[in-house]
């Protein structure tokens, strides 16, 4: 009877040991790409992006207007007074009416928040004009980051609102103390506010808003997540903040009344210094 099917020659020891050295160099330099493309290239692959905000309340004299938002700089991790400028310059390229900076202007341990003032200077004069609050990584230098922000044009807001007028209608903006280590209180900030009005509340840790959404609020813009700053395909987002795990990047509606809540995935990095599949972003705003 012929026989038809060989056997497979084994494989010797020898053999073996090339094939596992060449995918042993294959994964080392796939990592070394990947390694070197998340730290060089990624974070400062800046995603300018645009989003249609339908705004409750939004008197008439607003529609249209552009709000930029940029969040989470860290500066002082691997992220420079240099590379900032950048940032501001495509700010300032965008036009925007009103600038909202919701936290963390400094890596926890940076000494030396004063190096961004000048920088932050440049961004230009608005009708809206400039406004921030406190994220967790500014809070031992609090008083310090506040000067710095107000130095820079900007009304950081703290459990307090203020409004811009234009043509005699007025926008509220609200802004609330840290929630990991201050003491936030959404009910002081919008105190003396109604449900007619259009307010925007500023909070650097996003997961508060299941409880801002029970208030006068339009809608909420946030920081603090990164986005996950590594995300993989399929399994997701790596690294998960505290106050932001369950609102981490984007559009969502909160709560009964459906309360707009945008989370922006910051500028710079915390933890490690990466980004994969999570590019840093600066976020546009047109109000309808």
């Amino acid at each position: 009877m012929t026989e038809f099917l060989t056997k497979s020659k084994p494989i010797n020891r020898r053999t073996l040991i090339k094939k596992a050295g060449k995918l042993y160099l294959g994964l080392l330099a796939t990592g070394m790409i990947i390694g070197t493309y998340s730290f060089k290239v990624e974070r400062f692959w800046y995603h300018i992006k645009e989003v249609q905000l339908k705004v409750k309340k939004l008197p008439k004299e607003f529609k249209g207007w552009k709000i930029v938002q940029f969040s989470d700089i860290h500066l002082g991790f691997h992220y420079g007074v240099e590379e900032l400028k950048s940032v501001v310059s495509m700010i300032n390229n965008l036009n925007p009416d009103i600038i909202f900076f919701t936290g963390d202007l400094i890596q926890i341990g940076n000494k030396e928040p004063e190096l961004a003032m000048p920088v932050l200077q440049e961004l230009k004069e608005l009708r809206g004009g400039k406004w921030a609050v406190i994220g967790n990584h500014d809070f031992i230098t609090k008083d310090t980051i506040r000067d710095v922000l107000e130095n820079s044009q900007f009304k950081v807001l703290e459990n307090n609102h203020d409004f811009i007028e234009y043509n005699q209608q007025r926008l509220y903006i609200a802004g609330i103390d840290d929630v990991m280590y201050g003491e936030p209180n959404i009910g002081k900030a919008v105190e003396g506010l109604s449900e007619d009005d259009c307010v925007l509340l500023l909070a650097h840790e996003p997961d508060i808003a299941d409880e801002s959404s029970k208030y006068p609020i339009s809608a909420q813009f946030s920081g603090h997540s990164h986005g996950g700053q590594v995300r993989l395909p399929i399994y997701g987002p790596i690294i998960r903040q505290i106050l932001a795990k369950k609102y981490m990047d984007g559009l969502y509606q909160v709560g009964e009344k459906k309360m707009p809540l945008y989370v922006n995935r910051g500028i710079g990095t915390t933890k490690v210094a990466i980004r994969f599949f999570c590019r840093p972003e600066i976020t546009v705003f047109h109000l309808s």
